[in-house]
């Protein structure tokens, strides 16, 4: 197969859909030999903050000379960015060789596209010798795919409303399948709150494991802002400094940062990654896109005509800590806001979110048949109120946008943010690279 048949054939995958389960994924390792048995992993739950708590994490790990394997998901433009090694995307001819050699597996168990990818992300790490690997779920945890990992801690960033169809309708009962990472032996660190922080801490006292919050292992001191990205210090501990400044933009990434500082933490005082030190740490908290390929996290674009900011949320907690620091000025902050979402996820929600700090919203639907339609997102729009009108797909909203607003604003450049699914900040990223 070439590579472009290859992603055809993983993406029919996904019309067999969302399987909860683990019988699946266990047959198709056991075929490819238990490559996930050949490395440590970090494992990374959670309703937001995954990607970037992950990449802070595999970040540092390359920073110390590790060979850090990275799995995360969805993809912004291209399907191999999901499996990485010291940031860099695995190469598209050993994903075709590896299709073709698990397909008779992954047909013969009817396994679906997260299953399928997941064992092919294990057997690449597994081949190209990973010292570690730091491996974020698809869907909850208990039963994701990725959950035949043994690790060597345990992360779960935060708990809210999302994915209900699989996870369950309450907070307590999402939290539940988070916390189904646990295991014993493994320690846990987590940033959620409340109550789903007690179901996690019932589920660890199940497994004999304590869980711990950033603030008791390796919490972050925030020292000043730098154009928007945090200036932090390590108060205590062996990689104590100030001055580091988050490569990512954003108060919010200051947990993410802590989480993955903490889970180190917790490795260290077991004696492994002995590597990692206050260079490598600073080193990868401030190249995290370089050493991770994590984009699109408040990311600001440059270009010609207008300040663009690109931003991955997916539910009205991710698009309201994305936000925060805008949501409260006298005057919209944003003088467009793109927005495109799935059509599983609360829309009204991230809208309500959006009319605090943007002018004009415009509803745009990226290139997949799970996006919400540019008419249901304009129609919930105007329901709360909001100033909302049609961009049809990213890019030619993003056009239209650009061409509205013209060159500077008399003050300044106009400000757009695009913010939504994976998908819409990928079309959106694509176009705006394939146009400079």
């Amino acid at each position: 197969m070439t590579y472009a048949a290859t992603l055809r054939y993983l993406y029919a995958l996904q019309y067999r859909g969302i399987k909860v389960g683990l019988r699946n994924i266990r047959h198709l390792v056991t075929v490819a030999g238990h490559p996930e048995r050949s490395f440590p992993a970090f494992h990374v739950a959670g309703t937001n903050g995954k990607g970037s708590t992950a990449s802070f994490l595999a970040s540092i790990l390359t920073a110390a000379g590790y060979r850090t394997g990275l799995y995360t998901s969805p993809h912004l433009i291209d399907f191999v960015e999901r499996i990485r090694i010291d940031g860099t995307p695995m190469p598209e001819t050993l994903l075709v060789d590896y299709v073709r050699r698990l397909q008779p597996a992954i047909e013969a168990t009817g396994a679906t596209f997260f299953e399928a990818t997941t064992c092919i992300a294990f057997r690449y790490f597994a081949d190209q010798g990973v010292d570690v690997a730091v491996i974020e779920t698809g869907l909850g945890g208990r039963l994701d795919a990725t959950n035949v990992v043994i690790p060597a801690v345990s992360i779960i960033t935060n708990i809210g409303l999302d994915h209900q169809e699989f996870l369950g309708t309450t907070v307590r009962q999402i939290a539940r399948e988070k916390a189904g990472i646990i295991k014993p032996g493994a320690p846990v660190v987590t940033a959620a709150e409340g109550e789903a922080l007690q179901v996690i801490r019932a589920t660890g006292r199940k497994q004999r494991m304590a869980v711990l919050l950033p603030g008791e292992v390796c919490p972050l001191k925030v020292v000043g802002d730098r154009s928007g990205r945090a200036v932090v210090g390590v108060p205590r501990g062996r990689w104590r400094q100030r001055g580091v400044v988050l490569g990512l933009s954003g108060a919010h990434q200051v947990s993410n940062a802590s989480l993955a500082l903490s889970a180190l933490t917790l490795a260290a005082r077991a004696g492994v990654f002995p590597r990692v030190t206050a260079e490598a740490v600073r080193e990868g908290l401030e190249k995290v896109t370089d050493l991770a390929g994590l984009r699109c996290r408040m990311e600001r674009i440059r270009h010609p005509r207008a300040d663009i900011t690109i931003d991955v949320a997916h539910n009205p907690d991710g698009v309201k800590v994305a936000v925060g620091p805008f949501a409260n000025r006298r005057r919209p902050y944003y003088d467009v806001v793109l927005f495109g979402a799935m059509k599983d996820k609360d829309v009204t929600g991230m809208l309500a979110v959006l009319r605090r700090v943007g002018k004009v919203v415009v509803a745009v639907r990226p290139k997949t048949t799970r996006a919400a339609s540019v008419g249901d997102i304009v129609r919930a729009g105007r329901a709360l109120g909001l100033a909302v009108g049609a961009g049809g797909s990213v890019g030619e909203g993003l056009r239209r946008s650009l061409l509205r607003l013209g060159g500077d604003s008399g003050r300044q450049k106009a400000r757009i943010l695009v913010v939504g699914s994976h998908y819409v900040a990928g079309e959106a990223l694509h176009a705006l690279e394939k146009s400079s």
